[in-house]
This record gives C-alpha cells, structure tokens and sequence, in this order.
C-alpha cells in the first residue's frame, strides 16, 4: 500500500484538476464576454427595447453561478456570506472592465445600467444558489433526527 501524498488532504480535486474542473470554466467564460463585447455596435442584433439588458442578465447570471461554483470549491472552509460576498466583488470587477472595455469598440459605449444589471444578475445568481445550497442541508438534519426516534 502506498501512503496518500502530502498535497491531497480531504475530498475533492487539488492542484491541476482543481483548475481544470473550476477556474478554466470561468476564465473560458470571461474570454467569452470579452469577445461577446468586441462586436462592433453596427452589428448588434436587437429584436425589442431593453435586449441588451435581458443579455446582460444572462450572460451574467451564468458567469455569477461559474464563478461562485469556482469559489466555493476552492475555498471550501470559507462561510456562505465570505464566499458570495468574494464572488459579487469579482464579478462586479470584471463587469466594471467589460463596460470600460466597451468604451474603446467601435459603435459602443460604456453604460453604468448595463454594469448595475451585471451586477443584479451576479448577486442574484450567487444567493440564489446559497439558497439552494442550504436549504437541502437543513432538511437533511431533520430527518435524520426524525429517523432517529
């Protein structure tokens, strides 16, 4: 039998598989909005009033569960309320960057709506899944004393 190694200490992926299964998704992602912001303004589809805003939601609210998906495996001793209050501040980082982003793209503009959306969509999407990450947890510990009796 061999002895576990000295870098692998509880569940889960470290180093390499750590990255590979969490932050890749979310640098992926980023390199995403970051292209999704260089089309040029011309060429910006847009079917009702108010697209870019529903865009924004969802580009952010997926970006939000990634992030805060990385965060929380990673940190994985860090409280519910550090870790969504880590994720909102990064994400509302790289919002703020993607709006000044905007600024220097031909037929774009920098609008602080669309970072206040960003912003909404991150926060909404992290405590969402604090909710949902919780709640499941705090039935599971009344059943069990319920089985218990």
């Amino acid at each position: 039998m061999t002895a576990p190694s000295s870098d692998q200490k509880g569940p889960g992926p470290r180093g390499r598989a750590l990255f590979l299964q969490y932050w890749l998704p979310v640098l992926a992602y980023i390199g995403l909005i970051f292209s999704l912001s260089s089309i040029q303004g011309s060429r910006l589809p847009s079917l009702f009033p108010y697209m870019d805003k529903l865009a924004h939601l969802m580009e952010y609210s997926l970006f939000g569960l990634l992030l805060g998906r990385a965060i929380r495996f990673t940190f994985t001793r860090g409280s519910a309320f550090l870790i969504t209050i880590a994720t909102v501040a990064i994400g509302a980082g790289v919002g703020c960057l993607d709006e000044i982003y905007q600024r220097f793209v031909p037929g774009r503009q920098s609008d602080p709506l669309d970072w206040l959306t960003d912003l909404a969509a991150i926060t909404a999407a992290v405590v969402l899944t604090q909710v949902v990450h919780l709640g499941p947890l705090r039935g599971r510990g009344r059943e069990s004393k319920d089985a218990d009796r």
